[in-house]
């Protein structure tokens, strides 16, 4: 059988088994909480009713899911049959499944325990007495007994007290509890050594706060360390944040962008802050109670420490706050000594990582090893450098190797740069123009545009944009989640370079050569890429300037910052060579008549002045890409006809368009059209031939009277974003919708039948929807679903019962919805929200394997009664019925959802009383039964070992006879806040 404690995942680390009457509120209870501070979960069945009762299959299963089993033997240990039956499991399980045993010897010793001596001895000639008939039974405990006195473990009388017995098993047991949560992968080569440094320093046994550094240069594994602590640790703590490239985002977005990020993720709150330092407060007063994991990576300023850190009385009990950064000082100015310098690899380790992406395999293959060696050598144990090198060299022959080694040796040593420079000079023409243009879009921040489109643009040769491809290969660029292009600090820096010492002149950036140039002291002949950034501003003679752009005959992409040029002035001339053009704030109402697009592929001009592109028709057969969003006088549209390749349109907020030029339902090529916001907009042309559209937003556009008319193919269309008061029905033609958004559509009365593939549907504001065809989910294929505000909606269709792949269900404030459905079997589903829907007096019965259900929210509903299948819940941890006014009645089957942490019963004010079997929600944190009718706790309430809020108060003032009796209240170890109201409390708080 499978080794409980390595080939599986177990449910707990510890399964604690004693006798109660003689160890609970002792030795047991400390034991207990120390395990858990120290992140050990344990299991401890608490209060349990012994006496004629066989042991639960529960019980049993506990056992087998537990890592290791902590045995307490005292003297009344035997004389309980159901803790010899536990005993009994646990040796089995240790057989079977390797489970490790502990023993605990409290007041006996284990010569007591192996031979059932005194006071063991009495305790089993009772047992043989009473099982006569199954002395079978009695021989197994007794050969249970006396294989765990053979165990090796803790005698408490070689202690000087139950402290330090207490802190010796849990010291001990500790690491060997550790579960890894995701293994090192293999590329992170030399790694795992320095995160066990960096994890000592950590010292996750302590409950204070500690802040820690990792430092070290561009490329060396910081941010790897940083992930992998993340991924490790992040499931002890009540919220973690790891964010990456804080200087990069710190200077794009600012200070408030990032508290609002960090609020977001580490309290779950979503706010809009006026400031730094209101932000710095919110964080300070937010966090002081919370234990979190907070790691910022590439932190390059002390703002940012001020402002987003703080200090350790910012956080919790037990927070931990890792800070990654290239500059040693910063870090110590925050975290004093407690910095780890990341070290370069070790020549083996170096091999090793050099070997994976030369060779793909883990050691080089032989007849290149001394080659191999030379160059690990030479890569100084950078663990960025061996990458790029590595894959330099990957399918190379000896020939090609010998002559790359042979200018490595050239470069010197400690010239980082010069070895990244190796990939680039292995690179053709067409690569390297490429490279470094993305290393010039990279430095202009143009992180909001699709990289693969802009790169294809840019380059000489449109066709070749899968070189991006052949770059990623290389190791200099690589792809993140998002499908964006990433390119290393250090790599872009090497790219930096290599403009500055041979391609000087063709890429232009820095203030100061933007000035230069346009004094004349540049040669302007050679610039190829210029970006004016924001808050340069030309305060001479646009007619000098005009006279410049006039001699940039090779000028292809063309980036300026808001406000560079004054509102009220006219551009007069713009090269045609030009293909890449993003200026934000365009000054003119029109580009030059002298500009001849015919090589353009993108043209942005946001919150530009534009009243019309050109004041007469210009050919631009090569644009794929135009964005005018936010061009408030914006009134004439361009002529579509004059661009056949368009792939992408983006009007939003161009809050004057009153039309669009026919010719618009002509793009054939058109994939992506964004009107959102075009709100005088009344009417769209036909679309004729778009069959290539897959992207549609019209949300915003509160004049549009009716959709367009549809006269060719439109099946390519998958995602349909529509808001507007007039439009009264959908085309059944949109058959390939797979996702649907209809916001505030106020008298849109159904939803096509012929919509069977949407996987995303959103209905906002719809007031005349009362149904949804049955058709529309047939197809098994919806994930996500929102409904809100819909006060026609009076049912929903049979078939959403029993959608498999639904990850989310959202049915809010339909005031008139008066049936859910008769059933539910919904495989996949996590999360169900149904709220403010006062007619709605029923819920589903559950059917079938609903395990996945995690949350569950009937938030002010007209809900009476739950049914009895949601015990059938086994996922779900958190349960909300505040405000259901009409409840009256809660199944005893709900004490059967072992996984429950949360219960809101908050307002339920005709609920009179809980179910009796209440202790058995054994995972249970918080129980919210303020202001409901409920007069009394059920006794086994003080079972909840885990219950650390409680809220209770009757909807009225108690005064009737009946008191209000806290039984055994002390007996919840864990709970940390109590509010009780409007109760008549016998006897006072224990």
């Amino acid at each position: 059988m499978a080794h409980a404690s390595s080939s599986k995942i177990c449910k707990y680390d510890v399964f604690l088994s004693f006798r109660g009457e003689d160890t609970r509120r002792n030795f047991v209870s400390h034991l207990y909480n120390s395990l858990e501070l120290r992140g050990i979960h344990t299991f401890k069945d608490d209060e349990r009713l012994e006496t004629g009762k066989s042991i639960s299959d529960e019980l049993l299963k506990a056992i087998q899911e537990s890592k290791f089993a902590i045995v307490i033997f005292s003297k009344s240990y035997a004389s309980s049959r159901w803790c010899l039956e536990e005993l009994a499991h646990i040796i089995k399980c240790k057989k079977e499944l390797e489970q490790i045993v502990i023993p605990v010897f409290y007041d006996v010793s284990p010569s007591d325990v192996r031979h059932q001596h005194p006071p063991f001895a009495d305790s089993f000639l009772q047992h043989e007495e009473k099982c006569k008939d199954d002395m079978e039974k009695v021989q197994r405990w007794r050969g249970a007994f006396a294989e765990a006195g053979k165990i090796s473990g803790y005698h408490l009388q070689n202690f000087k007290d139950e402290a330090e017995c207490i802190k010796k098993l849990v010291d001990d047991i500790f690491p060997k509890s550790l579960q890894i949560i995701s293994p090192f992968p293999e590329s992170l080569v030399g790694i795992k050594s320095q995160v066990e440094k960096v994890t000592s320093l950590l010292d996750m046994e302590s409950h204070d706060v500690r802040s820690i550094g990792i430092w070290g240069m561009g490329g060396i594994g910081k941010t790897e360390i940083a992930n992998i602590l993340h991924q490790r640790y992040c499931h002890r703590f009540e919220a973690d944040c790891f964010l990456g490239e804080v200087g990069k985002l710190h200077q794009k977005n600012g200070l408030t962008w990032l508290q609002q990020v960090i609020i977001c993720k580490l309290l779950g709150e979503k706010l809009t802050l006026t400031s730094e330092h209101e932000g710095m407060n919110i964080l300070k007063n937010m966090l002081r109670w919370k234990k979190v994991l907070f790691i910022l990576d590439d932190v390059n300023h002390q703002e940012q420490l001020e402002f987003l850190v703080g200090g350790t009385e910012w956080f919790g009990r037990g927070s931990r706050i890792i800070l990654t950064a290239r500059d040693k000082h910063l870090l110590i100015s925050h975290v004093g000594d407690n910095v780890y310098e990341v070290q370069l690899l070790s020549e083996d380790e170096a091999l090793e990582l050099f070997s994976r992406h030369a060779f793909r395999e883990k050691s080089p293959k032989e007849d290149f090893m001394e080659l191999s060696r030379q160059v690990v050598n030479h890569a100084g144990g950078l663990p960025l450098s061996l990458k790029v090198l590595g894959s330099s060299f990957y399918r190379r022959d000896k020939k090609h190797w010998r002559h790359i080694i042979d200018r490595l040796k050239r470069i010197p040593h400690k010239d980082i740069l010069g070895k990244l420079r190796l990939s680039f000079d292995g690179l053709d023409k067409d690569e390297k123009e490429l490279f470094l243009d993305i290393v010039f879009l990279h430095i202009a921040s143009l992180t909001r545009y699709d990289f693969h489109l802009c790169a294809e643009q840019i380059l000489r040769y449109v066709s070749r944009g899968f070189l991006i491809d052949y770059l990623i290969e290389k190791s200099l660029l690589s792809i993140d989640l998002n499908n964006s292009i990433v390119m290393h600090n250090m790599i872009r820096e090497m790219g930096e370079n290599v403009i500055r010492e041979e391609y000087a002149n063709s890429r232009i950036w820095h203030p100061e050569e933007v000035c230069d140039l346009f004094k004349g002291k540049l040669i302007t002949e050679k610039v190829e890429s210029l970006c004016i950034p924001k808050g340069y501003y030309f305060e001479d003679d646009l007619d000098n300037y005009s006279n410049i752009f006039k001699r940039m005959q090779s000028l292809k992409t063309l980036i300026v910052g808001d406000g560079v040029f004054s509102t009220n002035c006219t551009i007069t001339y713009l090269p045609s060579c030009l293909r890449f053009i993003d200026w934000k704030g365009y000054p003119s109402i029109s580009l030059p008549e002298s500009f001849e697009p015919s090589q353009l592929a993108m043209l942005c001009l946001c919150e530009s002045r534009l009243v019309e592109l050109w004041a007469i028709s210009k050919k631009l057969s090569n644009l794929k890409h135009l964005d005018l969003r936010d061009s408030l006088g914006l009134t004439k549209p361009p002529n579509f006809g004059d661009m056949p390749n368009l792939e992408k349109l983006n009007l939003e907020g161009c809050l004057n368009l009153e039309e669009i030029h026919p010719s618009l339902g002509h793009c054939r090529m058109l994939t992506s059209l964004n009107l959102r916001k075009c709100v005088k907009l009344k009417k769209l042309p036909k679309f004729v031939c778009m069959e290539s559209l897959v992207t549609l937003y019209l949300l915003g556009c509160t004049s549009l009277q009716e959709f367009p008319e549809i006269c060719g193919d439109m099946h390519g269309l998958s995602r349909l974003y529509l808001g507007s008061p007039w439009i009264r029905s959908l085309p059944l033609s949109l058959s390939g919708l797979r996702e649907l958004r209809l916001v505030a559509c106020e008298i849109l009365e159904n939803i096509p039948d012929t919509f069977r593939n949407l996987s995303d549907l959103c209905i906002l504001g719809c007031k005349k929807l009362a149904t949804l065809p049955n058709s529309l989910f047939e197809s098994q294929q919806l994930e996500y679903l929102k409904i809100h505000r819909c006060s026609g909606l009076v049912k929903l269709p049979i078939s959403l019962g029993v959608q498999k792949n639904l990850c989310r269900l959202v049915i809010d404030r339909c005031e008139n919805l008066k049936k859910l459905l008769s059933s539910i079997q919904m495989e996949s589903l996590p999360f169900l929200y149904i709220g403010y829907s006062p007619k709605l007096d029923t819920f589903p019965e559950i059917k079938g394997d609903m395990h996945c259900l995690s949350e569950l929210s009937l938030n002010s509903t007209g809900i009476r009664e739950m049914p009895s299948s949601i015990g059938n819940l086994s996922g779900l941890t958190r349960l909300n019925l505040t405000g259901c006014e009409d409840l009256v009645s809660l199944p005893d089957s709900l004490c059967n959802l072992m996984n429950l942490q949360h219960l809101s019963l908050y307002r339920c004010k005709k609920l009179e009383k809980l179910p009796e079997n209440m202790g058995d929600l054994q995972e249970l944190r918080m129980l919210d039964a303020d202001k409901t009718a409920i007069y009394q706790l059920p006794p086994s309430i003080t079972k909840l070992g885990k219950l650390r809020k409680l809220r209770f108060s009757h909807e009225k003032q108690l005064r009737h006879s009946s008191s209000f009796v806290l039984h055994q209240l002390s007996g919840l170890s864990s709970l940390r806040e109590l509010h009780l109201n409007n109760l008549n409390i016998l006897g006072g708080l224990p």
